[in-house]
């Protein structure tokens, strides 16, 4: 009889173990810790123009045959946006909540020319990876 009234409790005390380590999972999913994300802009200044154009990588697909365009960066009718210099789209992304973390340029080849293409590596903190995007649209984001 001793016998049967141990097993009984300890089946209970096992079930109800469980159940709180259910419990348990569920709260530390609601508590998910931010992920810390990057992004490259790029930056191309444009023949006979003191204006620039940006494109953003965040790790989109893309393809050879997608181009360079796929990435840059529209306003909500799909007209290209042209910043006046790295520091403005700079200021653009950071308004989004992008910080900046560095930057380097990558010659364009010719000996002669000042400058080339200037790379942007950016950082923002989500919960969820659809925020990577918020805020801003790309011409591939917008085709999609």
């Amino acid at each position: 009889m001793t016998r049967k009234i141990f097993c009984a409790v300890f089946a209970a005390v096992m079930v109800a173990g469980v159940a709180l380590a259910q419990e348990q999972v569920g709260v530390a999913e609601e508590n998910y810790a931010p992920q810390r994300v990057y992004i490259e802009i790029v930056g191309v200044g444009q023949l006979f123009s003191s204006k620039m154009k940006v494109s953003v990588d965040y790790g989109q697909a893309s393809s050879w045959w997608d181009g360079y365009d796929r990435g840059m960066l529209v306003d909500e009718n799909g007209k290209e946006i042209k910043f006046n210099s790295m520091i403005d789209a700079m200021n653009y992304m950071s308004a989004l909540g992008w910080m900046f973390m560095q930057a380097y340029v990558v010659p364009d080849g010719n000996k002669d020319a000042v400058g080339g293409v200037v790379h942007w590596l950016l950082y923002k903190d989500v919960n969820d990876p659809s925020e990577i995007t918020e805020g801003f649209m790309t011409k591939g984001k917008l085709n999609k």
